[in-house]
């Protein structure tokens, strides 16, 4: 394929969803070929347009914040390529680079990474992503200056069996867990999450604490020990807390609310390789590893072993 017939822009708010499509055909095209999920669907399935209603107000806010970076590649047809960058503080996270399937390995993902990160990270503002386990992918990504820093595994279950594990539970009851107050949560992820990931996210904290519900687990003295947002459409995310630990309390209530409010088909959330107490307890409710990926980065992030990623996979 001549790709002289593709042309490279920036791309503006009349793309979003064009792009949102593009990466769920090449992301499911992805999946298929590893043998999971449903065959990828084509532009104008149902589940397209409903997945785009679901996450559009999360699009729109990435793509609105300063320095951000959206390129596009196209052809006479369409769309056929993007990346988007999104910064916080300190760090800029490559949040999508999608390609079509009938596309991939011209090169159109270095291009495009080019110009998103056109100079080399530094230590005043880093870089992060999370990569499939895919070699190309690793490959072409630890040339833009990221390395591994971790596991990000995708876990689903059954939520019938999920709910039926949960019943036959016998150890002591998990400690009480309270929904918090928007003002409040978003304070506390301020307070907590800078030690996790090393860099502050206020804007996108207060984004959820109008898009999402914040749970959240107290110790006894009243200062609060972990936190888990959790949306109306059964998307769990990101959660973190004062020790690993501690986070396990608050994802088990958020995946409660959804099996017994909402009870879909299957339950979904990501979790980080290193988060040994949540990984083990959710192994022990039958959770299994649907999809493995990495997370990489250009400086430490200190403290992934009691952070959860957001699910789906926007946004570490």
């Amino acid at each position: 394929m001549d790709t002289r017939a593709i042309s490279f822009r920036e791309g503006k708010a009349p793309d979003l969803r064009a792009a949102y499509e593009l990466g769920e055909l090449s992301s499911r095209d992805g999946e298929s070929e590893h043998g999971i999920g449903a065959a990828a669907p084509r532009v104008g399935d149902p589940d397209l347009s409903a997945g785009w209603a679901r996450e559009r107000s999360l699009l729109e806010f990435m793509a609105a914040q300063p320095d951000g970076c959206f390129w596009v590649g196209e052809n006479a047809d369409g769309l056929v390529a993007y990346a988007r960058t999104v910064r916080f503080g300190g760090m800029e996270e490559l949040t999508e680079l999608a390609v079509a399937p009938d596309h991939a390995g011209l090169g159109l993902g270095r291009e495009l990474l080019a110009r998103c990160w056109p100079n080399d990270p530094s230590p005043q503002l880093g870089r992060a992503l999370v990569a499939s386990a895919a070699p190309r992918e690793l490959t072409l990504y630890t040339d833009f200056g990221v390395m591994p820093a971790g596991g990000h595994w995708d876990l689903r279950q059954e939520t019938a069996a999920y709910l039926k594990q949960r019943s036959l539970e016998t150890d002591a009851p998990d400690p009480s867990v309270h929904v918090l107050k928007p003002e409040l949560a978003v304070a506390e992820w301020q307070r907590l999450e800078p030690g996790a990931l090393g860099h502050e996210r206020p804007l996108l904290h207060e984004f959820f604490g109008r898009d999402r519900t914040c749970l959240a687990r107290f110790h006894t003295e009243g200062h609060v020990l972990a936190l888990c947002w959790v949306s109306s459409e059964g998307e769990i995310g990101p959660a973190v807390a004062s020790e690993p630990e501690h986070l396990v309390p608050v994802v088990l209530a958020a995946l409660d609310r959804i099996a017994r409010t909402q009870a879909p088909s299957e339950l979904g959330l990501a979790c980080t390789t290193t988060s040994w107490w949540l990984l083990r307890r959710l192994r022990g409710l039958g959770f299994r590893v649907r999809l493995p990926s990495w997370i990489m980065s250009s400086v430490p992030l200190p403290g992934l072993d009691r952070y959860v990623p957001t699910s789906p996979a926007r946004l570490l």
